[in-house]
């Protein structure tokens, strides 16, 4: 009678604490895949804006210049996490992506890209530096997969000051150590 308890409680665990899932490595471009020795440690589908301000080149031209990005990570399990310009709060430029479930964040920078016509290019980034001791804490590389939309404005721009937002979505890919 114990033994047969023993067994139905077992088995009651394992349907209630499933096995944790192996993440496959996406097929990208050879320009932006991860170096052997990382694995996607969990993905999350970006929805937001790519905020474009009106600067200056070097030739005096006004153009569209990205500043930051602007968007909120989901999971199967809901919003994952923000994902915000450094620019915007006074912090090292490039994007930064801070967990809403435990404060953890990752600093991304080093760009790759790869072109998606119609769209902003995939990208594959370094992760610059962490903080915090959750999900994002062992983070090494980003990819920005399954882009739609985000490309800027084409032709001049009126004033120096002028911003614009343009709505994009994509996958993000974060990976960690093997």
């Amino acid at each position: 009678m114990h033994f047969r308890l023993l067994a139905v409680l077992t088995l009651a665990a394992c349907a209630t604490d499933p096995l944790p899932v192996e993440l496959s490595t996406p097929d990208v471009p050879d320009a932006i895949a991860v170096p052997e020795g990382n694995k996607v440690a969990f993905v999350g589908h970006a929805m937001g804006v790519q905020i474009y301000e009106c600067a200056t080149d070097p030739s005096a031209s006004a153009g569209w210049r990205l500043r930051a990005p602007r968007a909120e990570l989901f999971d199967d399990h809901g919003l994952l996490a923000m994902h915000f310009g450094g620019v915007d709060f006074g912090m090292p430029a490039g994007p930064y992506w801070e967990s809403v479930r435990d404060g953890s964040s990752v600093h991304g920078g080093n760009a790759v890209s790869s072109p998606n016509p119609g769209n902003i290019p995939l990208l594959r980034l370094d992760a610059l530096d962490v903080t915090g001791t959750g999900i994002f804490s062992d983070v090494t590389f980003i990819q920005r997969l399954e882009t739609v939309g985000g490309v800027a404005p084409t032709g001049a721009c009126a004033s120096p000051q002028a911003r614009t937002e343009v709505a994009y979505s994509a996958d993000y890919y974060f990976y960690a150590p093997m």
